[in-house]
């Protein structure tokens, strides 16, 4: 029984706990008779309070009874029976009571004589009094919340922050002599041939992906008891890529489990270089075994795993995350703080400025951002080293952690690496739910139509047919291809220049000043000493929409809004500023939307039909010109375009219109050549409308031959725009162009002339060549032009003729080299390649024509000499394989 005293002065209080006390006892009841309140004094009441004290004490152990726990009433005895309790300090009571006390007898308050020493009572009523209380239960919550991630308690590090700022790079030995340089080249080799350089990869890995709304893809212990049917495993080793897909597992898994694959193998990532991945399912499962291990685990780990697999796919992807994902950033006191712990993790953690730490249990990633400092880093590593010595708990159902189970770190196949921002890492990149994943096609370059050779397998001697028949083969395809048309892939939609339901939202421009990019008012006029950037909002509308019930089309706004840029560089510009440009466009697109360059004359059809057939480029506006010359490109209203002529070319295409412009009062003057066709001169009549001052002026019409102040210059033969094909030692590809049209005046621009190319203006065809034109190239324009009117010349870099000139918009002459032949007639160059050799005159090479091929020396005997030679006619030559042809000629010396 606990005695509470609410207030010193109030006596009757005390008096009424005190005959409660008494009447719980029978002893006590008989022993004392009960006195008038009024009669008793304050000497006896205290008497009494410490005899009950003493019969408290005296009392006998408790015994625990059997009838508290029932419903049943129990009757009070001399000696009650209670459950232990534990000791209580009753002095806490009587402090309220008689208030404070001093233990010291020589306080310096003073007792009178008639008065009564209360502080007495405390000594004479040890031991202490002891009050019953009811044992609780443990709280199982609280208890588990006490046992906290290990993982989380960092101990700070320090490091040395001044060998970071110093330049530790050693300056590169001085090879002053040749035998030091000898020396030097070995030593690289051996480094070569024998790399020390370990992979941060473990050699066997397995990748677990399971989850029904966002998969969870993480590594998981390298052992076959890993593996389950409730979900897809990846193993990942050097050379293999293998998937296992459960009995139990679901399409998204399955889907996510190909995907993976494939980026690992597009980017050889996780240090696999495997061409190509397998599936296997529950019966080919044996198949792992050569890759994961299989060893028998102690049967208490066996029941500890037991249920590795069985979680759910609806709460496996929270559970895990909840004992694995932390999340740690460096502070700006080197300290690492918890920024994520027990969630998924967001895409918006990684910031340009921050250097985090992300454990997931079986990998553990140091990633810095683009702003961040190499101190910064230092500390993630070192924090990161610390986690590798920290086991995971709860962990082992999750990952399947068989290996190290009673060690106290992380087992050898957890994966430890650092990333910088814009390092994909196929693994890390799965870990985020919100990772923006989405393909972005920002080419607009055509498609071949045929795919390239694969590389020589044995050398540059192989052959796989005679040259006659790889002639016939490459003129064949050269005549049954044509020019592609033109089209625009964003965001896997193929746009045409017929732009078919593509509706234009906004248009928006900017322009590179410095290192910035300036937002500028919308302009059709651009100059050819910058750079811009157009931002275009569009969207797709879908037509012939019919209503449900009635089945009636209707127009209505269709489609969702997307974005592109275009960022167009000048000629005059240099490639730091292309540079600059493109690095810019990261500002202004927050939403990494597709991005196509595009370079002064080869704008796509696309880009030219965003100006609606106004799309003007200028010289240099800082040079004051009396006169500005123009000329008209395109075949149509929309893709039409003026582009200034520079001073440095006078001479005019008889082929294309100009306009001409007075800077002073603004007159337009037109232009047309004598082989100007229909189409362009209504353009160039559409522009001059444009242009003139006023709407009561009229542009003043010239023809080729009008004026001597004129001059112009013609390409004989050209009846519709170029077609080009580059030649390169036994293969030929078709050039296109990103806005081709046969009407068009010009296309392509000089920078195209590299190699050899063979040009088709209808009724002449030109073969250019850097160097001396080889005899397989002048057998192939021969047979390609073979029944064809005109002629075949053969042009030489830097002794091009201006009717060679005339095909293009702008000519500057090639830089002085030396000199290569002048145009010359294909069939007499041929004539002059093509004659028999004796073979002694092939075996010895002194007097040989220039452009001859080396490699096929025996197509130069005659069919007696060559029967001779080889012992065998033509067809049995070549119908041998590669090896054998290349050993008779060793033989004879033709090789």
């Amino acid at each position: 029984m606990l005695y509470e005293y609410n207030s010193v002065y109030e006596d009757h209080l005390m008096i009424a706990q005190l005959k409660k006390s008494l009447q719980q006892n029978g002893q006590f009841e008989k022993k004392n008779v009960e006195k008038a309140h009024a009669e008793t004094s304050l000497k006896d009441r205290l008497k009494l309070l410490s005899d009950s004290a003493n019969l408290w004490q005296q009392r006998a152990p408790p015994k625990r009874s059997t009838k508290l726990l029932t419903n049943e009433p129990t009757t009070i005895q001399a000696k009650i029976e209670r459950p232990r309790e534990k000791s209580c300090d009753i002095s806490n009571g009587l402090n309220k009571f008689f208030g404070p006390t001093s233990s010291n007898p020589s306080s310096s308050t003073t007792i009178a004589a008639d008065d009564i020493d209360l502080d007495a009572i405390l000594v004479s009523t040890a031991p202490k009094l002891t009050a019953p209380r009811k044992a609780r239960a443990p709280n199982r919550k609280s208890a588990a919340s006490s046992q906290q991630d290990e993982r989380i308690r960092l101990e700070t590090v320090k490091i040395d922050e001044e060998k970071f700022g110093e330049d530790n790079e050693e300056e590169p030995e001085k090879l002053e002599t040749q035998a030091q340089a000898i020396a030097a080249l070995k030593n690289a080799k051996q480094l070569l041939k024998s790399p020390t350089k370990k992979s941060i990869f473990p050699d066997v890995m397995l990748v677990q992906i399971k989850g029904a709304k966002h998969t969870d893809v993480r590594i998981v212990s390298p052992s076959i008891h890993s593996i389950h049917e409730n979900a897809c495993f990846v193993v990942i080793t050097h050379r293999s890529l293998i998937k296992y897909e459960g009995a139990n597992s679901n399409i998204l898994e399955k889907t996510k489990a190909s995907q993976l694959c494939i980026e690992i193998i597009g980017k050889t990532d996780l240090n696999c270089v495997a061409d190509s991945f397998s599936t296997i399912d529950q019966v080919q499962k044996s198949q792992l075994l050569k890759f994961l291990s299989n060893t028998r685990q102690p049967e208490e780990n066996n029941n500890n795993n037991s249920n590795f697999g069985e979680v759910s796919k609806e709460s496996f992807e929270v559970t895990i995350s909840a004992k694995l994902n932390l999340v740690f950033r460096i502070a700006d006191d080197r300290t690492a703080q918890t920024v994520s712990r027990r969630e998924k993790v967001s895409y918006s953690m990684l910031q340009p400025d921050e250097t985090l730490i992300f454990d997931f249990g079986s990998e553990i990633y140091v990633w810095s951002g683009r702003n961040s400092t190499k101190i910064d880093t230092a500390y993630a590593v070192e924090y990161a080293k610390q986690l590798l010595n920290k086991k995971v708990k709860n962990g082992r159902n999750l990952i399947g952690d068989f290996e190290e189970s009673n060690g106290e770190k992380r087992p050898d196949w957890t994966l430890f690496r650092k990333l910088h921002q814009g390092v994909l890492d196929s693994l890390f990149k799965s870990k985020f739910y919100d990772w923006p994943d989405k393909e972005i096609m920002n080419t607009c370059r055509p498609k071949p139509l045929f795919a390239p050779k694969k590389p020589n397998k044995f050398g540059e001697y192989k052959v796989k047919m005679s040259e006659d028949e790889e002639i016939d083969g490459l003129v064949q395809r050269m005549i049954e291809e044509q020019p592609i048309e033109p089209i625009l892939i964003l965001e896997d939609q193929e746009i045409d220049r017929k732009m078919h339901d593509v509706i234009t939202e906004d248009l928006d421009l900017w322009i590179l000043g410095g290192e910035i990019l300036k937002n500028i008012e919308f302009s059709n006029v651009f100059d050819s000493t910058r750079c811009y950037v157009l931002r275009w909002k569009y969207r797709i509308q879908k037509s012939g929409v019919r209503r449900i019930k009635t089945g009636v089309e209707e127009e209505r706004e269709t489609g969702r809004s997307r974005i592109a840029f275009f960022y167009w560089l000048g000629e005059r510009t240099t490639p730091k500023q292309h540079g600059l440009c493109a690095l810019r466009i990261k500002d202004i697109d927050k939403d990494n939307s597709p991005r196509i360059r595009v370079v002064q004359g080869n704008e796509p059809a696309l880009f030219l039909a965003l100006f609606d057939g106004t799309f003007l480029v200028r010289c240099d506006p800082s040079i004051q010109k009396p006169i500005q010359t123009f000329v008209v490109t395109g075949a149509n209203s929309s893709e039409t375009s003026l582009r200034e002529i520079d001073e440095s070319e006078p001479k005019l295409r008889s082929h294309a219109a100009y306009i001409r412009k007075t800077t002073k009062n603004g007159e337009i003057s037109v232009l047309c050549g004598a082989n100007c066709k229909e189409a362009q001169v209504k353009l160039v009549l559409a522009h001059a409308e444009h242009l003139k001052p006023s709407s009561s002026f009229q542009p003043k019409i010239e023809i080729e031959g009008d004026s001597e102040n004129h001059k112009w210059i013609n390409s004989k033969g050209r009846k519709h725009a170029m077609k080009v094909w580059r030649l390169f030692e036994n293969e030929i590809e078709q050039l296109n162009h990103l806005a081709y049209h046969p009407d068009c005046s010009f296309t392509f621009t000089q920078i195209i002339l590299t190699d050899t190319i063979l040009i088709d203006v209808g009724e002449k065809l030109w073969i250019w060549s850097e160097e001396v034109v080889t005899t397989f190239a002048l057998k192939l324009a021969d047979k390609f032009w073979k029944s064809r009117n005109g002629e075949a010349i053969c042009v030489g870099k830097g002794e091009e003729p201006e009717e060679f000139k005339a095909l293009f918009l702008k000519w500057d002459d090639f830089e002085e080299e030396e000199k290569t032949s002048e145009p010359r007639v294909l069939q007499t160059l041929l004539a002059e390649r093509c004659r028999s050799f004796s073979i002694e005159e092939l075996r010895a090479r002194e007097n040989l024509p220039a452009g001859m091929d080396l490699r096929r020396l025996e197509n130069y005997l005659t069919d007696e000499d060559f029967l001779k030679t080889f012992a065998m006619n033509r067809k049995q030559f070549y119908e041998q394989k590669d090896w054998k042809q290349n050993e008779s000629r060793k033989k004879v010396g033709l090789f």
